[in-house]
């Protein structure tokens, strides 16, 4: 019984240390991919059903790649996703004030909208 007391505390903090780790590489790569003069948004892997994963993932991807030569980059983790999440985070608090300062403000909004509009519109028909 004791050791279980001591080890949650160390278990505790060690998935802290490691989804604050993860939080600080997400923004590292994406100041790496900002000075390639590369602009990408990160995604969670696995979570096309997820509320982080917008429905009509491709119609978005697709737009921001065409129209505004925005990529997208998915992080996957799996053994601590909430690791996944912070880097993800980490990412896209530094890539996502960049893209709106370079592209336009709320451009990733709009894409998004006018995506989910496509994929209604195609999928509407079935």
């Amino acid at each position: 019984m004791r050791l279980a007391l001591i080890l949650c505390p160390l278990v505790l903090v060690s998935c802290s240390d490691r989804v604050r780790d993860a939080y600080v590489e997400g923004q590292g790569q994406a100041e790496r991919d900002i000075a390639k003069d590369e602009l990408k948004i990160a995604f969670v892997d696995g979570a096309l059903s997820d509320s982080d994963m917008p429905i009509a993932f491709w119609d978005y991807t697709d737009i921001l790649r065409k129209r505004y030569h925005i990529g997208w980059v998915v992080y996957s983790l799996p053994a601590n996703p909430d690791a996944v999440k912070a880097w993800v985070r980490g990412y896209n608090g530094v890539a996502e004030p960049k893209i709106e300062r370079q592209v336009g403000a709320q451009v990733l909004k709009e894409a998004l909208l006018e995506a989910q509009k496509v994929y209604a519109a195609t999928n509407s028909s079935h």
